[in-house]
């Protein structure tokens, strides 16, 4: 489990943008530099990766992707384009960039979740929604999870 991100973890967003990026997850980070994109399916989150997993999925879009298609450029203008790199400061803190802030509505409590081989930054109260959302439909994400496990081999 040490290359994969995994735990929830709340913190606070201070006036400048800046929140602290949780100690176990820069553990399994190893290193400064992470990459923050816009989350899938305009679920208003952002998703960060580290530096080799952000290489590792643009080297397999570039590789899976016709860019004279258009939605192959669609993908890349709403996941690709509004990427950005950004370095854990001394004291361990994210700078998230405006206009991720702005997409993803982040206010002042916020939610890390480790999603194997990358991160999710959910605003708390629009997490809280979301999740209420999926739980009101009556989507059992453990069915699922039977589903997947029951259709493989483990062994």
């Amino acid at each position: 489990m040490q290359n994969y991100f995994y735990g929830e973890y709340r913190n606070t967003l201070d006036d400048k943008g800046r929140i602290a990026f949780p100690t176990k997850l820069k553990e399994i980070l190893n290193g400064d530099t992470v990459w923050i994109t816009k989350g899938m399916d305009n679920d208003k989150s952002l998703i960060i990766y580290s530096p080799t997993e952000w290489e590792r999925t643009l080297d397999i879009l570039n590789k899976k992707l016709n860019m004279y298609k258009s939605d192959s450029r669609w993908l890349y203008r709403k996941f690709v384009a509004p990427a950005k790199d950004v370095i854990i400061d001394k004291a361990g803190r994210l700078a998230i960039p405006q206009t991720l802030r702005e997409y993803a509505n982040l206010k002042k409590d916020c939610i890390f979740l480790g999603m194997g081989s990358m991160i999710e930054l959910w605003d708390a109260q629009t997490f809280i929604d979301e999740d209420n959302k999926v739980l009101e439909s009556g989507i059992s994400s453990f069915e699922e999870l039977g589903n997947l496990l029951s259709n493989s081999s483990l062994e």
